[in-house]
């Protein structure tokens, strides 16, 4: 009777429509793998163009183009300024116009610039924060008083796309915030090797700020941290002492089961 069984069972698996039956079950198994490698691939596609697509156009967030500049710091706010310290010191280096300093090494530069228009365009091709970066240079070498010296500054952030290759000079002059005169001023600067672009320091160690070219990171940065921190502190005491009290004092119930299973 065993044997008849058998039998009818082989018969069966082997019959034509059970074969028809696995095969189309077999190739339904291999067009679901199939949507699924491909769905897999192309997830792995649209990734890779994404973050080709961020570090391309971002990577030149990490570059910052600076100008090589003759500064005389004769500021009469910053005579003596090396026997003054503390609130002193600090009160003269906010009395002095060091935006002035530059200003005028950029006249000394170009000095064919008389119109009041031309000389606000020629001194906008350096950052706002330029006289920043010298009054924090004074502060660090106060030597630097009455004396020449040759520093970089932070270029402004249109001379910085242009650098940079945002900005095109085949537009036409009045679809690009760069204009004919300021294209000059830069071409002969960099004839001259006054122009590089290298690291963006700033952009770890600044904060916000209004002027693209001097903002960074470094706010965010702090703030993320002591987020972080704060919820450390008040969810881990919190979160040993719930699991403590679910797990040894807690009654059982339906309550104390979905707050443990969520858990």
């Amino acid at each position: 009777m065993s044997n008849i069984a058998q039998n009818v069972n082989r018969s069966h698996w082997d019959s034509p429509e059970m074969k028809r039956r696995i095969r189309k079950r077999y190739a339904a198994e291999w067009r679901f793998r199939l949507m699924g490698l491909s769905a897999i691939i192309v997830a792995i596609a649209a990734l890779v163009i994404l973050l080709t697509t961020i570090i391309s156009q971002g990577i030149t967030g990490f570059l910052q183009t600076e100008i090589r500049l003759p500064v005389t710091f004769d500021d009469p706010a910053l005579e003596n300024i090396e026997q003054l310290a503390g609130e002193e010191r600090a009160a003269a280096l906010r009395r002095a116009d060091f935006a002035a300093m530059y200003r005028k090494s950029l006249m000394a530069l170009f000095p064919e610039v008389r119109s009041r228009r031309e000389v606000r365009s020629l001194t906008n091709i350096v950052s706002p924060g330029a006289g920043i970066q010298l009054r924090e240079m004074v502060d660090r070498d106060p030597s630097l008083v009455g004396r020449t010296a040759e520093v970089w500054l932070t270029a402004s952030d249109d001379v910085d796309m242009f650098m940079k290759g945002r900005i095109s000079a085949d537009l036409p002059e009045s679809e690009r915030r760069i204009k004919d005169n300021e294209l000059g001023w830069i071409r002969a600067l960099q004839q001259d090797d006054r122009v590089r672009t290298g690291f963006n320091w700033h952009f770890f160690t600044s904060g916000d700020s209004r002027e693209p070219e001097l903002a960074g990171i470094w706010g965010a940065a702090v703030g993320s941290f002591f987020t972080l921190l704060v919820t450390l502190v008040v969810a881990f005491p919190v979160g040993v002492l719930a699991a403590i009290y679910l797990e040894e004092f807690a009654p059982t119930n339906r309550w104390t089961d979905l707050i443990e299973v969520n858990i």
